[in-house]
């Protein structure tokens, strides 16, 4: 059975930036409901649903429905299941390894290239102030639903359009994984001293430092989640 869709994450601008501003196609809407139905969870991981089934329930037709999952096949948020069905590919370490292992090398080239403007760190130093308030009475949402934001500080400053370009296309991936790291505290408080040391990097213009920062935090976060998620799964 197929969950409710669940609100907007904070999220979605970060990962749909650079949208044209134009009424969505059937497929585009098709492709950004089933997309967020991944993301939060909401899809079950690995039950097998039909065409006809997801069809029915969005009021939807074959023809946009099959665009857009033969966009999030592509993507690696869904996986063939029979002549007419799909399914959520489990969230496995070895998925987690893979996505975070073409991240570290996209974010770590993106971090040793970027200039970030004194006026742009100082937001996000107030911004991770009240982060850290959050944290301390135990509230995550705020980091989580800011993660994207403080790597975008690096990333769309590193004068790299390309890499940017190739960065946006795995957002959704990291997405569902993020999704899912949000119940994982101890990572959470980890990842945020992380996120301090980068900034102070960027703050002093310091690109190999920026770069060992990053490096430093993505590969933490990868084998953080890939033992929380092997623990679980025994």
């Amino acid at each position: 059975m197929i969950a409710g869709m669940s609100s907007p994450s904070p999220l979605e601008g970060l990962i749909l930036e650079g949208a044209p501003q134009r009424a969505p196609s059937l497929a585009e809407q098709a492709y950004d409901t089933l997309r967020k139905l991944i993301i939060s969870g909401d899809l079950n991981a690995g039950m097998t649903l039909s065409e006809n089934e997801f069809a029915k329930k969005f009021s939807i037709s074959r023809s946009p429905l099959r665009e857009a999952i033969r966009r999030l096949q592509e993507e690696g948020l869904l996986d063939a299941s029979g002549p007419r069905g799909f399914r959520v590919p489990p969230l496995t370490a070895d998925l987690v390894r893979q996505v975070y292992g073409v991240r570290l090398a996209l974010e770590c080239a993106a971090a040793h290239n970027a200039v970030v403007a004194p006026a742009d760190i100082a937001a996000m130093r107030a911004k991770m102030a009240s982060i850290r308030s959050d944290l301390d009475r135990g509230v995550t949402k705020s980091f989580t639903d800011s993660d994207f934001e403080f790597h975008d500080l690096f990333i769309v400053n590193c004068g790299n359009d390309m890499l940017i370009k190739q960065i946006r296309r795995l957002r959704n991936n990291v997405a569902r994984i993020i999704t899912f790291a949000d119940r994982f505290t101890e990572h959470i408080e980890l990842s945020y001293d992380e996120h301090v040391k980068i900034l102070d990097a960027l703050a002093d213009r310091d690109h190999d430092e920026a770069r060992a920062a990053v490096h430093t935090h993505v590969s933490n976060v990868t084998t953080r989640l890939m033992s929380h998620i092997e623990s679980r799964t025994g």
